[in-house]
């Protein structure tokens, strides 16, 4: 199980820092959400900014993650986690039905060729 976070762009605005990033599903999908680790992410190779890492004080103070793909099938909440390793995202396949636990290709086939993408708000070091 994993959502392997890809970082596209870091920019600094202020005292914050916003990060862009795309995630690819592997595996199943657990109970309560997927584990999104921005410490472990990789950099994109079209990668904007100056440093290619999360360089902030804690967790996002916000997160969002949508389909960039057009998926109208599945939707993509983002939880904020208590640093900047344990964030999670949820899928629900309607309103107010979380997705239940199991591989990310049996809860939707359009999973798997999505656009996952989203921008998370950090205060700056």
């Amino acid at each position: 199980m994993a959502l392997n976070p890809t970082i596209t762009y870091i920019v600094k605005i202020g005292t914050q820092i916003r990060v862009g990033f795309k995630l690819t599903p592997s595996g199943s999908y657990p109970s309560g959400g997927d584990t999104l680790n921005f410490a472990t992410a990789a950099v994109d190779p079209n990668f904007v900014g100056n440093v290619p890492s999360v360089e902030a004080l804690g967790a996002p103070i916000s997160m969002d993650v949508w389909s960039a793909g057009g998926n109208i099938t599945i939707i993509y909440v983002a939880v904020l986690g208590t640093t900047n390793a344990n964030c999670k995202v949820k899928l629900a396949t309607a309103l107010g039905s979380e997705a239940t636990a199991e591989a990310y290709s049996s809860i939707s086939s359009t999973i798997a060729t999505d656009t996952i993408v989203g921008e998370a708000t950090f205060n700056a070091l």
